[in-house]
């Protein structure tokens, strides 16, 4: 033990840039949390090392300001470890944005970890050498990534709860308190190791840690119960309609490559003639499955005309409207069928939360005279829809709607609760490559239906396809090549706690826990004053 004090006093000594680097490096530990890995213990360590970075900093000349660089430091490492494949997206046309690249997967997480450096500075503020500086943390942490999500348009990627293995046990614990609840409870529990190395200093850590092991017993007893009640896993159990999820196989670059137009749009036509597309009910294509506008595109229509049969397609494209100031485009969910005797389109809807930078221009004036453009343009950019909304597909119940990184916010639809039956999900995860954001996003996407409680559809090219049930369990999955993930959707959505409740859940942990900070400056976790 003396070794290891001995170990953490040196680490908590480094200032100025070595110690920039180890809090660079903790933070990069932690994205083995996060899929495809779920290595939970590396998110512990590094957790837990960043409150002791915050006890170092604690007896800084400048404490406050201490705070700030070592929370900053970690997150920039946990953000840009973690999202360093954005960097692919400029890429796939080359000529015009790779010079952009090592500015975006800097710039990202640079901006991102401000929230991180915020709590830091405010939770150095109130630092004291007892048990209350890890529920101190906590509060801080918790409130900026509830920040990192609704701020600023909202990137709430990598959420700490995500470490949990969507589908297993501890995540269960989403359909009570959401992501952020889960949140809150990750940090409380994985830096709390923190405190065992602390020693005259942390004198009275026995009650924290028996309340600690309850709250660790109910969450996996309440998890288990859910898995108890789900049964096993059968892709085609139940009454719902059969679904085929799929995607062509293409990269984004290959998509958007002329030559190869014809080659994409072949494979489309072809596989509604495969297996699982002529015994499916429902077929579902991802986000602009086509690299030219669909529905001005008479060959393509009638190709998927003479195909479909009675079938219902579902497909992402890139639609334009004219308006009385021009065009303007949408990106677009499009329902069709021939039930009326030609292909028609029966319902749509458009993409409401579009990427900053992707599909439009913050400060557009300024980016445009600096010679920056959206990654995706059309004559202009991407308008949003009016507000998310429900979406009805024929055969199945009403559908919760989301186009790409929709799916990544929590609460994204409150006209879904209790309405809809399925979250459907059309994406191209094929702009970030074949690394960690395609099963990042995934991941996210299946917490989705832990916490809506309603089961999950996801068509994505370059990316992972699948019918999910509403415990986060894939039934069916496709991840390369041109094919679909195939199976029965459920129809036994039902309503969670935290579908009834939203963020207000995560809100009253806050409270409860600031009550619980109060309470123990003057109680018996302090440490008196020698």
């Amino acid at each position: 033990m003396r070794t290891l004090q001995a170990f953490i006093g040196f680490l908590q000594a480094r200032r100025g840039f070595p110690g920039f680097c180890l809090a660079t490096c903790l933070g990069a530990l932690a994205v083995l949390g996060h899929a495809p890995f779920h290595i939970w213990p590396a998110f512990a360590v590094s957790i837990s090392g960043l409150l002791l970075l915050c006890d170092g900093a604690s007896v800084r000349a400048h404490p406050i300001r201490s705070g700030f660089a070592v929370a900053w430091a970690w997150a920039f490492g946990y953000f840009a470890a973690g999202m360093f494949w954005v960097g692919n997206a400029f890429l796939v046309d080359a000529d015009k944005f790779a010079l952009l690249l090592p500015l975006a997967v800097t710039a990202l997480p640079a901006g991102l970890a401000l929230f991180w450096g915020a709590a830091g500075a405010i939770a150095l503020a109130f630092w004291r050498p007892d048990t209350s500086r890890l529920l101190i943390l906590t509060l801080a942490l918790s409130l900026a990534e509830f920040g990192r999500g609704h701020l600023f348009t909202g990137l709430p990627w990598n959420l700490p709860s995500y470490i949990w293995l969507p589908g297993n046990t501890i995540s269960q614990a989403g359909a009570l308190i959401g992501p952020y609840g889960l949140t809150l409870l990750t940090f409380l529990v994985l830096a709390s190791p923190a405190l065992l190395v602390q020693g005259p200093a942390c004198p009275h850590r026995k009650p924290l840690f028996l309340v600690l092991g309850a709250l660790i017993v109910g969450i996996i007893g309440y998890g288990n119960m859910r898995l108890n009640q789900a049964g096993p896993i059968d892709p085609m159990a139940g009454s719902g309609p059969i679904i085929a999820a799929g995607q062509g196989g293409f990269s984004q670059k290959e998509v958007w490559d002329p030559s190869k137009t014809e080659q994409v749009t072949q494979t489309y036509l072809d596989m509604l003639d495969t297996p699982n597309a002529q015994n499916a009910d429902i077929i579902i294509w991802p986000e602009a499955a086509f690299p030219f506008l669909m529905l001005e595109h008479s060959e393509v229509l009638a190709g998927i005309e003479r195909k479909i049969g009675r079938r219902t397609l579902v497909v992402g494209s890139i639609r334009r409207t004219s308006t009385l100031n021009g065009d303007a485009y949408g990106n677009s969910v499009l329902v069709m069928n021939t039930r009326g005797g030609s292909l028609k389109v029966t319902n749509s809807y458009d993409k409401y939360h579009l990427v900053p930078f992707g599909e439009y221009l913050p400060l557009r004036p300024l980016f445009k005279a600096l010679g920056i453009a959206s990654l995706v343009a059309y004559d202009g950019e991407i308008s949003p829809g009016p507000s998310p909304m429900n979406l009805a597909v024929p055969g199945a119940p009403i559908a919760d709607p989301r186009v790409c990184y929709e799916i990544v916010f929590p609460n994204f639809n409150p006209k879904a609760i209790g309405r809809a039956g399925w979250i459907l999900n059309i994406s191209i995860d094929a702009w970030y490559g074949d690394l960690l954001g395609p099963d990042q996003h995934f991941a996210q996407a299946r917490a989705r239906a832990i916490e809506t409680g309603m089961p999950l559809v996801r068509a994505a090219s370059g990316g992972w396809s699948a019918v999910v049930d509403r415990y986060g369990r894939p039934l069916a999955t496709h991840r390369k090549g041109a094919g679909y993930a195939y199976a029965r959707l459920p129809l036994d959505a039902e309503l969670t706690l935290y579908s009834r409740f939203g963020e207000n859940l995560f809100l009253y942990l806050i409270f409860g826990l600031s009550f619980v900070i109060l309470f123990c400056r003057k109680s018996f976790l302090t440490v008196p004053a020698k």
